[in-house]
Parts: C-alpha cells; structure tokens; sequence
C-alpha cells in the first residue's frame, strides 16, 4: 500500500488547520504587533515552502535545492519587519499587513494544491494549471468562504457576498477534472447559482454603500465575476485551462485582501461614472455565464439548454454578405448578443436576480405592494414558461424552442389587448415584459431620468411601424401569401428586446430606467398604450390638491418624465400613451392624492 497520498492529505489538513488558527486569531483581533504580523505571515509562507517541496521531491522526483529558493522568498515578509518600525496596528488599516497576509496565503492554498495534483493530478504540462485545477483548491475555497463568515462578528451583506464569492470559484468545472464529464455541468451549475446570489449581494451593496470602500468593493467583484466568467468560456470552448486557473488564482488573492483590509469609508459622488462601471461589469458577467454554461449543458438538459448559441452566432455570421465593416460589426454583435440573451438559462438568471430585487421593492413600498408581487408572479410565468414552452406569443421571448403557431399568435395578441384595456399598459409593460421586470426594482429607481425631449413623442410612431410591418410579414408567411428567408416575428422581437434593449439596460446610468418606453423605441410597447385610453387613468381625489403643490415629487418620479401635474389641472387625470403604470407618482404624493383607475376600481365602486 502506497502510503504517499495518505500522507499528502493529512499534511494538507495540518496546513489548513495551522493557517485557520493562526488566521482567525488575526481576523478576532482588533490590533497586533506590526512585525508579529509579518512574522506570521512569513511562517505561512514557509508551510507553503514545504508543502511544495515535499510535492516536488516525493512525487516527481526533484531536489532538496527548491527549498533552498523559496525559503528565501517566504522570508520577504519577515525581512521587511526588520525594516520598519514596531508598532501596534489595527488589523484591517494597514496596508503592509493585509497584503502581506493575502498574498501569502493564497501562495500557501497554492502550494498545497500543488501538493494534491503531485499525488492526485491533474498532470498537465503546467504547474499553474495542476496546483489550481483539482479538488483540493476547491475545497480549501469552501472552507475559507464559510470559515470566515462564521467568525464575523458582523455578518452583514458584505460578509455574505465576500463568502459567496469565494464558494462560487470552487464549483468553477476547471477544478473537477478528474471527474466524470457530466460533473463539470453539475458543478457549474452550482458555481453559477451561487454566483448569481453574489451579484444580487453587489447590486445592494452599490446601491446602499455610497462610499469610496462600497463603490470597490462591488465593482471590483463584479470585475472577477466577468474575468470569472470569461474563464469559464475559454474552459469550455478552447478547454483552455489557464486562463480560468489564473482568474482564480487573482480572485484568491483580491478576497483575502478584502477580507483583511477595510479601505477608506469616505462619502464619494455617486455620479454616473460608479454606476456605469458595476453595471457594465455586472452584464458581461452574465452574458459571459450564459455562453459558457449554455454550450457546456447544450444536448444535455434540453428544455434549459436547448441550443448552443455559439454554434447559433457563427452559423449566422456566415450569411453575412455585407462587406461595409460597420455594418458587418453591427450583425456579428447582434448574432452573439441575442444568442445568448435568449438562452433560457441567461433568461432564468436574469430573472432570479431581478425577482429578488423586485422583493426589495415590494418591502418598503406602500401603494403599489399588490402589483409589486403580480411582477414578481410574472417573471417566471411570462419570461420563461409561456414563451419557451408554449406555441403562445411573448414580444421578443418566443419561438426559440417552439415556433410560434399563427391561432396562439393571434390569442396572445387579444390578450394584451384586453388585459391593456382592462389595466392600462401595465398590464403588459409590467407584468410581462422581462424589460419592464429589470427596471421595476429597488436599484434602478435611482436612475430615473431628469427630463424628456419632446422629440421621442414623435419617433415613437415611427418606431412603431416595423412592429406592424413585421407581423403583417408572419402572418401573410403563416398563410402561405410570401415566402421570407427568415421568420419577420422573430427577427423583430429579438432586434428589439435581446439587441437595442441589452444595451440600453447596462446603459441604464446614462439614459434612465424605461427608455423603452420614454423614447418609444419598443414599438410593442407603444402598441400596448393605445389601450391606456380604455379605461386606465392615474386620476386626482383632489384636483385642488394638485393646483396648490409645488414640489411635483409626482413628475420628479415618473420615469417617463410625463407632465403629471399639468395633465390633471387640465382634465383630472394622466393616461397618456408613453404611461407604463408603474405607480412611482402614486407613492410619491406626498399627499396621498393620487390613485390609479382600472376595471378593478370600477368593480369595486359598483
């Protein structure tokens, strides 16, 4: 019996031990000895000397003399306490110290997961790859995330989200190759879910901490995720192992650094330029989570993965047959763009971060709580069952699984006519819509626009012609009057709200939550509020009230920027076409003078 990989696993949990005694005293203590720190940090550093030593030699067979080489560089730390003064530091302010720490600690998880792949594997032809790339990295990173979350004092979302953002990596697939090939899907599946939770903790943490330490802490991870993510894509696209061992091994370091280090609590302007970062990081990491999850599951699991948008974009890339470069750029970035948008997985994530961000919503509003849930209700109904599991028609969300049938068309279409007659637009623009579901939550309510241009009035009917054109074209194909190369509903619908859409989204800090219907742009949308003139109205109790205001907080929280206030002076109510029935300027009367009108309030008066 070897008794090698015996010995391999009972040094790797001495180590691990060690470091979580050595490091919870550390992470407890408010204050330590500047050079007792850096002493510590040294003796880490030898552990991992060791570690990769005895990997080294007992297994490939090398020399004694690579000890001879790290001592000295494990000893950094203790070289640079002789060169400084000794003093009593609090632990999470100076710098030296967390640095020294995190570096030296994530070399130390490195080692011993060099250690492992000498007994264990992987045996790749690179060292990197093989120390980051096994098991026993990943279980060291479950073991960090929940060790140190147990011995907060505070666990607050910044707590959870450092934890989950350390547990997400050990379920990254690259970590589990020695296993069958239908784990690395499972696996990361789990890292995704978990991932998911992480950047719901960073939207609220962007939107509650408006400090220079918030602001890092959240762009930053949103950062890694994407770099994350981008790894996860080259694995299962190239089966490019580096690339993803290296993004960890970054995030490795970058968590221990938040986690022994706190940066400036300073009050910053929030602005634009903060927002836009994390928002912009936030959706490459979720466009980069659903390629690589998508093409990884694609003839796996059917109903979530029932197609491999790579294959999808590139086959559409080979019709191209413009040579004009900005053309050409602009139908390469729309074939990747809705490939993956429209991926049930992508659709479903999205729709488990936003439901949750709806919920925060629901919690501190007064007036619009029973609509809040109908959101919450209609994201999995309308944004993923109906429209991928029903020849039914959801704007810009079916017929990727099941082509949409001519009969369902046509219901679904009467549908929102009656249900926008009955509720006002809302009943589509809110309570279908996966757009809608992005903006009606508590972190782009801050981004309300500050005014309008009476332009969009105008454009709007312009933008709502394609719409017209292109289900005129469906239906006379579906009768067999034209025969078109490609299906018109479909080639709008994902145009619109897989395509402009995606970019107006993470733009959202620049052009203001509901552009789609501001601007007009949505000409599905704009069809939807016709029928805002049926029986929809937000209507005054009081129009003396209104006459007599001055603050308007009404029209400041229309994301519409719909003159409210001039509106019901002139006639009693607002219902004009562009009007989503949010309910904003309901909740922000400060007088509570302000209801909205649909056929329950006329049931109801009956």
């Amino acid at each position: 019996m070897n008794i090698l990989p015996i010995f391999d696993i009972l040094y790797i949990i001495l180590m691990m031990i060690i470091d979580f005694i050595i490091l919870g005293e550390v992470f407890r203590k408010e204050y330590i000895r500047r050079r007792a720190a850096l002493f510590l940090a040294s003796f880490i550093g030898y552990m991992g000397a060791e570690a990769f030593t005895i990997g080294d030699v007992l297994f490939y067979h090398g020399s004694l003399v690579i000890e001879l080489l790290l001592i000295p560089l494990a000893s950094i730390p203790l070289i640079l306490s002789t060169f400084i003064k000794d003093e009593v530091v609090r632990v999470k302010s100076d710098v030296l110290t967390g640095l020294a720490f995190a570096i030296t600690i994530t070399v130390d998880e490195f080692t011993m997961g060099y250690l492992y792949s000498s007994a264990f594997g992987p045996h790749t032809s690179n060292l990197f790859v093989n120390s980051i790339s096994n098991i026993a990295f990943a279980i060291m990173m479950i073991t960090d995330g929940l060790f140190f979350l147990t011995i907060s004092k505070s666990k607050n979302i910044t707590e959870i989200s450092l934890a989950t953002f350390a547990i997400s990596m050990a379920f990254l697939p690259s970590l589990y190759l020695e296993f069958p090939k239908e784990i690395e899907l499972i696996v990361s599946i789990i890292a995704s879910a978990i991932m998911v939770i992480n950047i719901i903790t960073l939207y609220l943490i962007e939107m509650k901490r408006i400090t220079l330490e918030g602001q890092l802490f959240s762009i930053s991870l949103a950062l890694l995720d994407f770099l994350m993510m981008l790894g996860l894509d080259f694995f299962v696209i190239f089966r490019d192992l580096l690339t993803i061992s290296l993004m960890i091994f970054i995030s490795m370091i970058w968590y221990f650094i938040l986690l022994l280090h706190s940066f400036p609590q300073r009050k910053i302007n929030f602005g634009i330029k903060y927002p836009f970062l994390f928002m912009l990081f936030v959706n490459l990491a979720e466009l980069s989570m659903g390629l690589g999850e998508s093409v990884l599951g694609y003839r796996s699991i059917k109903w979530l993965f029932p197609y491999n948008p790579l294959m999808m974009a590139e086959m559409m890339i080979s019709k191209i047959l413009v040579s004009n470069l900005v053309l050409k750029a602009f139908f390469i970035s729309f074939a990747y763009i809705m490939s993956i948008t429209m991926t049930p997985f992508y659709v479903i994530m999205m729709g488990a971060e936003m439901s949750y961000l709806v919920y925060e919503r629901f919690k501190y509003v007064k007036k619009v709580k029973e609509w809040s849930l109908v959101i919450i209700t209609g994201i999995p109904l309308f944004t993923v069952l109906i429209p991928y599991y029903t020849d039914f028609y959801v704007f810009g969300m079916s017929g990727m699984i099941i082509p949409v049938g001519l009969l369902p068309f046509i219901a679904s279409i009467i549908a929102v006519i009656i249900g926008s007659s009955l509720f006002g637009r809302r009943a589509y623009c809110n309570a279908v819509c996966m757009a809608a579901h992005m903006w009606t939550n508590v972190f782009y309510d801050r981004f309300k626009p500050k005014r309008n241009s009476i332009i969009w009035d105008y454009l709007r009917w312009i933008f709502v012609f394609p719409m017209f054109l292109a289900f005129a074209l469906y239906m006379g194909e579906q009768l067999n009057v034209i025969s078109l190369p490609l299906n018109p509903l479909n080639l709008y619908g994902m145009l619109v709200l897989n395509y402009v859409w995606w970019f107006f989204y993470f733009l959202t800090p620049v052009f203001g939550t509901y552009s789609c219907a501001r601007q007009g742009w949505c000409g599905f949308g704009t069809f939807a509020g016709f029928f805002n003139k049926v029986l929809f109205k937000i209507s005054a109790k009081d129009v003396n009230v209104c006459g007599n205001c001055e603050v308007k907080s009404c029209e400041a929280s229309c994301p519409i920027k719909i003159p409210i206030s001039k509106d019901i002076l002139n006639r009693g109510y607002t219902n004009r076409i562009s009007c989503v029935g949010c309910g904003d300027c309901v909740e922000a009367c400060p007088y509570e003078n302000l209801e909205i009108i649909d056929i329950r309030k006329y049931i109801f008066r009956s």
